[in-house]
C-alpha cells in the first residue's frame, strides 16, 4: 500500500511539471510576437525555473527559502507580459526564512498559475495578490485575483485537481484549503499546511 501511494504521489508531481511548462511556453510564444528581447529574457528565466522543477520535484521536501525564490522568479517571468498600470501584481513573502523550515516542493504554483490565467484582463484593471507567511508551526498561502464578466470557472483543470490529491496524500487531511467565490469581483484561495523543522 505504501509503495502504491508513493508511485501515485510521484505521478501527481510529474503531472504538475508539464502543466506548468505548457502555460509558460504559451506565454513566451505570445511575447515573441511583441518583443524579441523580452522573450529572450523570459527564456533565461524559464531555464532557472525548469531546473528547479526538474530537480526539486524529485525530492520529498525542499526548503521554504528555495520555494519562495522559485515563486518570485515565476512572478517576475509572468509580470513581463503585462502593462503595469493595468495589471497590479503584489507578493508578500517572509523576509527572513530559516533554512530549517521544509515543505513539499511545488505545492502553491498551481494556485498562482490559475490566478494569472483567470484573473487577468487586457481590457479592465486587474490584480493578483499573493501572501505567504509563517504562522507558528504553519505556513499560510493566500492568493487573490480579480474576476471579470468573461470569467471562466476557476479551480478546474488537471493542476488543481492534482494538488488536492497530493495534499491529501502528504498531510492526511491535516491541512486547510478554502476557496472563496462569494465575491463577484475577487477570487480567493487560502491554504494552510504544517511545516517541518
Amino acid at each position: 500500500e505504501n509503495r502504491r501511494l508513493q508511485e501515485e504521489l510521484k505521478y501527481l508531481k510529474q503531472q504538475i511539471s508539464p502543466h506548468f511548462l505548457m502555460n509558460v511556453l504559451n506565454n513566451i510564444h505570445e511575447m515573441t510576437e511583441e518583443n524579441v528581447e523580452e522573450a529572450q529574457d523570459m527564456i533565461l528565466e524559464l531555464s532557472y525555473l525548469l531546473r528547479y522543477v526538474l530537480y526539486e520535484s524529485e525530492k520529498d521536501m525542499t526548503t521554504l527559502r528555495s520555494e519562495c525564490l522559485f515563486i518570485s522568479s515565476y512572478i517576475s517571468l509572468m509580470k513581463q507580459r503585462y502593462v503595469e498600470d493595468i495589471v497590479t501584481v503584489a507578493a508578500e513573502m517572509p523576509e527572513s526564512i530559516s533554512e530549517d523550515i521544509s515543505i513539499p516542493p511545488l505545492l502553491f504554483i498551481s494556485f498562482i498559475e490559475n490566478a494569472f490565467k483567470h484573473g487577468i484582463s487586457y481590457n479592465r484593471p486587474s490584480f493578483i495578490d499573493i501572501d505567504l507567511s509563517v504562522q507558528g508551526e504553519n505556513l499560510c498561502c493566500t492568493v487573490k485575483n480579480s474576476r471579470h464578466p468573461s470569467y471562466v470557472a476557476q479551480n478546474s483543470g488537471i493542476g488543481l485537481n492534482n494538488i488536492t490529491k497530493r495534499m491529501d496524500m502528504l498531510f492526511n487531511r491535516n491541512y486547510t484549503l478554502k476557496i472563496d467565490r462569494s465575491n463577484d469581483d475577487v477570487y480567493t484561495v487560502k491554504m494552510i499546511i504544517p511545516i517541518k523543522r
